[in-house]
């Protein structure tokens, strides 16, 4: 026998271990109140309703076994007499009326409990999820860097609906069955409690492969959610960046990448559905002892005349039913084990810490020029790793412009974000007006800055929302003079619907140069003191550098100025030029003055500006021309 079907008929057979190294099963009971506490907004009336329908149709369940009974010895005492009863007669006539009145009840009682716990649930997904996308907004940058998109898709897809999926199992399956088993079994032990203990003697022998596959499919439904996570990252690359794969041809490898990942995620599947699946025939299995109890004794008893026919048939038929909320019962507890893992996964995001919280008594940035400077600045993204900036002391005056130079990977995007406050320094202080940034309130200090970056994000919407995004409500006529300041009022006339025309996923839909004029009008029209340019022109070619350029100087105007530049071309004129190697400032200066010291900003000035033939020097004065 091979190892791979050995270890197959082991799974199977021993279900109902313990899983090895199992979590403190407390958490998930906290996990699973938390959840239920979603509902709570919904207790009245919706909750309340629901209840009341589960306890009518647990009531009309429940009398089922009693009419059936009540039946039968009606039919019986109608057979034994020799003549037509007019009284058995009536109240076998009263008896249908009554399976008529409690199968409607049962009809409607069940359409009220499913619609409304459906809706319950529903409405505490979408609860779910906004929370989950308002911690998202609050969460810091650094996060973001460390986790794929398509893993928070999944959870805030996925895992909210296989969560809030809890509360309707628990409200319909586990509380609207419970009420039809307690009512069942009630009326059995009312009519026969001997009959009913022989009947139900079983039952706490199924309750225990449940309590074992419980903790089976909650470990496999951790490997099947993470499986889940790391499909969707894949499809996320292979979409946006279908350019790299169709230019390189690797079509068929991202089909069988995505294959193989595929065929992952169904091997833990099948084990999920095989443990699962076994609750329900264990419990077929056990109750058929008890039917078959029931009846080896109570054809005996009828026979011997201590029991009634109709009691008989009334047990005989309460069995046929009960066992029906008790297996539903027991599919839900896996579904719920399923639901606790994602509910798990969704609270790790919803409790992250939100991003940099404001200091107590944190003041308000006032509108207005601001001077800006970095003190005795060091910085690294993790406490153990290696430093980014080193004993960075830089200040940009009110209204000046300073560029940053380096090669890259020396650290001038991190000192941008510093500004911004997407990190805080680890050691020294980056200063507002004289002042800790720490000490302003974020919403202040970011309302103070605009931003244009080589990689310009528009959002799929229209132009106009695009120019005017972060703006708050602006006129038409104020999108079109932005768009005009930053060139880029003549291209947009020239779109299908001009100013609502939508520029698709990333801004697809426009060029490189389209996507970085409107990032600029968009910066324009927010009229922030305080501007961030990380390396705008970067990716465009020499004519859209220049018309990008012009609308970038007047962008600049009268703005305290902070841009990073890998073209040396576009630093010329500001105030005052940073070098920055390997997370230090190595010089400073303005363009001449750097260049006369022939050092580190000379050496990039000739390295971009004249490339040598073979065995040539580069030439000092090429940088000039």
């Amino acid at each position: 026998m091979s190892t791979k079907l050995w270890r197959t008929i082991s799974e199977t057979l021993l279900w109902w271990r313990p899983v090895a190294g199992e979590q403190d099963a407390s958490r998930y009971m906290n996990t699973y109140l938390r959840l239920l506490r979603y509902a709570r907004p919904y207790l009245f009336p919706d909750l309340v309703m629901a209840v009341a329908a589960m306890l009518a149709l647990g009531a009309a369940n429940g009398a089922i076994p009693y009419l059936i009974k009540e039946t039968i010895n009606a039919l019986t005492a109608l057979k034994g007499t020799t003549g037509l009863s007019g009284h058995a007669v009536h109240r076998l006539h009263i008896l249908s009326l009554e399976i008529l009145c409690v199968f409607v009840v049962r009809a409607l009682s069940d359409f009220a409990a499913s619609f409304l716990t459906s809706y319950i649930g529903m409405k505490t997904a979408m609860d779910l999820r906004s929370e989950f996308n308002d911690r998202l907004q609050r969460l810091p940058l650094s996060f973001f860097n460390w986790t794929p998109t398509g893993g928070l898709l999944t959870r805030a897809l996925s895992d909210v609906q296989l969560a809030s999926s809890i509360i309707t199992n628990t409200l319909f399956s586990l509380v609207g069955q419970s009420f039809t088993l307690i009512a069942l079994v009630g009326g059995l032990f009312y009519m026969d409690w001997q009959f009913a203990i022989l009947a139900f003697v079983v039952f706490p022998v199924a309750v225990l492969p449940i309590i074992g596959i419980a903790k089976r499919v909650r470990k496999m439904s951790k490997e099947a959610q993470k499986k889940l996570s790391d499909l969707s990252v894949l499809m996320q690359e292979a979409v946006q960046g279908c350019r790299v794969v169709k230019a390189f041809g690797m079509e068929e490898y991202e089909c069988e990448r995505f294959r193989t990942q595929l065929g992952r995620q169904l091997r833990i599947l099948r084990r999920v559905l095989r443990v699962g699946a076994v609750s329900s025939p264990v419990i077929e299995v056990l109750g058929a002892f008890g039917v078959v109890a029931v009846l080896w004794y109570g054809v005996t008893a009828v026979l011997a005349g201590s029991r009634t026919p109709g009691t008989f048939a009334a047990f005989i038929g309460a069995m046929l039913i009960i066992y029906r909320p008790f297996k539903t019962i027991a599919g839900t507890n896996n579904s719920i084990q399923q639901g606790l893992v994602s509910a798990e996964r969704v609270f790790a995001i919803i409790d992250h810490p939100p991003e940099i919280y404001d200091a107590p008594g944190s003041i308000e940035l006032k509108p207005g020029p601001h001077d800006i400077e970095f003190r005795k600045v060091n910085f690294r993204y993790n406490p153990q790793g290696e430093w980014v900036l080193r004993n960075i002391n830089l200040k940009i005056g009110a209204g000046q412009t300073v560029a940053l130079v380096g090669m890259s990977g020396g650290g001038k995007s991190t000192l941008s974000d510093l500004i911004l406050r997407f990190y805080d320094p680890e050691q020294g202080a980056m200063l507002v007006d004289g002042v800790d940034a720490r000490r302003y309130s974020l919403k202040s200090l970011r309302s103070q800055i605009g931003l244009v970056s080589q990689h310009t994000f528009l959002f799929n919407d229209t132009v106009r929302a695009n120019i005017a995004y972060g703006s708050g409500t602006r006129n038409f006529d104020e999108i079109v003079a932005a768009a005009k300041a930053a060139n880029a009022h003549d291209f947009i006339t020239r779109l299908p619907n001009g100013y609502d025309t939508l520029v698709g996923e990333l801004g697809v839909r426009l060029s490189g140069g389209e996507r970085q004029r409107l990032a600029i009008a968009r910066a324009l029209l927010k009229n922030a003191p305080i501007l961030i340019l990380d390396e705008p022109t970067s990716n465009l070619d020499s004519e859209g550098e220049r018309v990008v350029q012009d609308a970038i100087e007047r962008l600049m105007e009268n703005r305290t100025t902070l841009t990073i530049a890998h073209r040396l071309s576009t630093v010329r004129r500001v105030d005052r030029i940073f070098v920055i190697v390997s997370g230090e400032i190595v010089e400073e200066g303005t363009h001449d003055e750097l260049l006369a010291r022939d050092g580190a900003y000379r050496k990039l000035c000739d390295l971009q500006f004249y490339m040598p033939e073979d065995g040539e020097e580069p030439a000092r004065g090429a940088v000039n021309s």
